[in-house]
């Protein structure tokens, strides 16, 4: 399921709370809720660029999926599901 980028600060906030319950932080630290809301928004700029990827393969097959031929959001996630295979990316 795909997550928001709003929700990053509230997700970033919730493992860092996570984190100090489990003493594996002894500070909760607004550079720690920082660093990893990065991180989350890293991983989802990842998924947005395979998105556009694979919209860019599919701009190939678009004659084909405006007759009907092609339905394109099956194709979507074929293309992406074989861009994350060569990728090696875990979503």
């Amino acid at each position: 399921m795909r997550v928001p980028k709003t929700r990053a600060p509230v997700m970033a906030r919730a493992i860092v709370d996570h984190l100090q319950k489990e003493g594996a932080i002894t500070l909760h630290d607004k550079q720690w809720v920082a660093q990893i809301e990065a991180i989350i928004l890293e991983d989802l700029q990842v998924e947005d660029r395979l998105d556009a990827e694979a919209r860019e393969i599919l701009k190939r097959y678009e004659r084909e999926i405006e007759r009907g031929a092609m339905d394109y959001t099956t194709l979507f996630q074929r293309v992406k599901k074989q861009l994350i295979d060569e990728q090696g990316l875990i979503l």
